[in-house]
């Protein structure tokens, strides 16, 4: 097939399927056809482009990797392949990358902005002193340089900013006029007016103290913007560097602010066969009076929770009536958390239990299969609620909170509203409680309760084994890249170098795996929490990365690749082995993360990045990385590096 012919099945492919272009991009790839893509470097660069746009960054990482096998010299594949690199968490080697096209001669604003990013990451990474860093010089001569030769307001108003954090505040004001000529330019055209010119116009004002104008500008940014948080989160990040090296009114800090990220917890209506009313059908108005209220005073534009009956889903009905995104966390299969959750309380509350699921924005279900009366997969669900509005809040520069229906007399129980506010509040976060015992139930006549043992739903039987036991459990999977092309002899090595590095790493290290298998390349460690888990991963990594594999009779490029998950698993003797043994849907959800990362660092799900955040007392940070989707019966899977605080890798 010619070039050029391909070219038009490719494109026209895309424009076919544009309605569900994040798997189309996948299939393309699958089926390329070498003899065509090996001639040309279009097939790699839009496929890469658009994994990028995605999210999928990972995905994108290893077409571009592969791009630049066939074309090493191609400044876009180069260009591409860097901002991955620096997506994925690998900025050392996107600093290597770029300043090797520089050094070539490539001085285009692309290439020396991306340098500018990457120093200017490294720089607040590696949490040196903020106004006395050579990666703070670097990265603003680097911005210096690309405006300077280009008179883009990107690279112009980022020199600017970081001429101001190292102190040069004649050339911070020279560069912010110059920007702000370029953008007032720009703006003459309708067409031209876009969220980054005018933010950069906030930005150039501020910069100047014109902190009227910088406001203003700041606002028909918000306004441009719409709900795209995402820009407004970037903004007020960088607003927030620059409010630690000149004073910025808190009016103008506050056109930025976005509102606080909510997880909800709050108790289900009265079961008939409770016998000690709590939270009585009756006074459901007044409850939700009291949520609305709350609701009024944060003005959430994001929220996460369970839908069981009762708090859950009036909170998700105000919510959405305010147009705020919903997003929902189910602990186990949809038709047996409607049975245990909302049934029991009549038609009306499963049809709007249908409903505000239906409406959300984002459902997940923590845990594949049934309840099999296990509270246990509530709790799971609890952490994951919790995790997300953390992880999301950390995103957008926002603030989370936690909005809870409590009877303080109850008694805690796992996976209750009781259990979730006493481990929010272990993290030091704010809480408002609507103390359910103090609603008003005057004029309100509560009905008895029928006689415990009268359920109103059916009963399901639930068959146990005494020695199958759920817990939750974290697991680590890794394998060596390159296993596959040692030579037979070459396995003596693997087995007494790396195999033996690894018993020595478990032996001295203070996070201990309760849990080890091996087989060929491929290691299965179970561990009680995601810190120990994490520290482990992270040890494993930097003994195979630091490691001259050739003074040892192996290739010098051997790597790992390692995937962390978390979930309740099903923990047993083995009955073959005589030993303990992990099994279930979430073990099968980690194993099948590992494949799918790039080698060298450590990788992990939602589920694990959430949990994590749940923790107290830790040097450990995770990091967005983006989405990896694999073929449509097993969905997609948000992905976050994790690492050390100011680690650069």
């Amino acid at each position: 097939m010619q070039v050029l012919d391909a070219r038009r099945i490719f494109d026209a492919f895309l424009e076919e399927r544009s309605d569900d272009v994040e798997h189309a991009i996948h299939e393309l790839w699958i089926s390329r056809d070498d003899s065509t893509w090996h001639k040309e470097p279009y097939f790699y660069v839009k496929l890469g482009e658009i994994a990028d746009k995605l999210g999928q960054v990972m995905f994108a990482h290893d077409v571009l990797q592969e791009g630049l096998r066939f074309f090493p010299e191609h400044l876009r594949l180069t260009q591409l392949f860097a901002l991955a690199l620096v997506k994925c968490g690998f900025i050392s080697r996107a600093k290597e990358l770029l300043s090797g096209l520089v050094e070539k001669g490539h001085k285009d604003e692309e290439t020396l902005g991306l340098l500018g990013r990457v120093y200017k990451d490294m720089w607040l990474l590696s949490g040196e002193n903020l106004e006395n860093s050579e990666f703070l010089r670097q990265s603003r001569d680097f911005y210096l340089e690309a405006f300077k030769r280009n008179k883009g307001y990107y690279s112009g108003i980022n020199a600017a900013s970081m001429s101001l954090m190292l102190g040069d505040c004649e050339l911070t004001e020279k560069l912010a006029k110059l920007v702000l000529k370029i953008c007032m330019d720009l703006m003459k055209d309708p067409k031209a007016r876009d969220y980054w010119g005018l933010a950069t116009l906030g930005e150039g004002f501020l910069l100047l103290k014109n902190f009227k104008e910088a406001g203003r500008y700041y606002g028909l940014a918000r306004r441009k913007g719409g709900k795209n948080v995402s820009y407004l989160a970037s903004t007020k990040k960088q607003l927030l560097l620059l409010s630690r090296f000149m004073d910025v009114p808190c009016e103008v800090v506050g056109i930025l602010d976005i509102p606080p990220i909510v997880a909800f917890t709050g108790h289900m209506i009265d079961s008939p066969t409770r016998k000690t009313p709590r939270f009585p059908s009756a006074i459901e108005e007044r409850v939700k009076d009291a949520i609305a209220a709350a609701l009024d005073e944060f003005n959430p534009g994001i929220g996460y929770s369970s839908a069981a009956c009762g708090s859950d889903i009036l909170f998700l009905e105000l919510m959405q009536e305010r147009k705020a995104e919903t997003n929902i966390v189910l602990p186990f299969e949809i038709d047996d958390f409607l049975r245990v959750s909302v049934n029991f309380a009549g038609e009306r509350w499963k049809e709007r239990a249908r409903e505000v699921i239906s409406r959300s924005s984002q459902r997940v279900q923590a845990t594949e299969g049934k309840y099999l009366g296990d509270d246990l997969l509530f709790d799971y669900a609890n952490h994951v609620i919790m995790g997300k509005a953390l992880l999301r809040s950390s995103m957008l520069e926002t603030d989370p909170v936690l909005i809870a229906v409590l009877e303080p007399s109850s008694k805690a129980a796992t996976g209750g509203t009781f259990d979730f506010i006493q481990t929010w509040e272990s993290k030091h976060l704010p809480v408002h409680i609507i103390d359910i015992s103090k609603i008003d139930r005057r004029g309100i006549t509560l009905q008895k309760n029928r006689a415990a043992g009268a359920s109103s739903d059916e009963s399901v039987a639930v068959q146990s084994f005494k020695n199958v036991n759920r817990v939750l459990k974290v697991m680590l999977f890794a394998d060596l890249v390159g296993f596959g092309s040692l030579k037979e002899e070459q396995i003596p090595f693997y087995i007494n170098t790396y195999l033996k590095g690894f018993e020595e790493i478990v032996k001295k290290s203070r996070y201990k795996p309760h849990f080890m298998n091996t087989w060929g390349d491929a290691i299965y460690f179970v561990f009680d929490d995601p810190v120990a888990a994490a520290e482990c991963a992270l040890e494993l990594r930097d003994f195979v990365t630091k490691t001259e594999w050739e003074q040892h009779s192996l290739p010098s490029d051997l790597n790992i690749r390692i995937g962390l998950h978390t979930g309740p698993v099903f923990g047993a003797k083995e009955p073959l082995l005589n030993r303990m043994n992990y099994f279930g849907r979430h073990v099968n959800w980690a194993a099948r993360i590992e494949p799918i990362t790039n080698p060298g660092n450590v990788y992990a799900s939602e589920q694990f990045a959430s949990m994590l955040l749940t923790q107290a007392d830790h040097e450990l940070e995770v990091r967005y990385v983006g989405i990896i989707v694999l073929p449509k019966q097993f969905g997609s899977y948000p992905m976050y590096l994790v690492k050390r605080k100011h680690e650069i890798q």
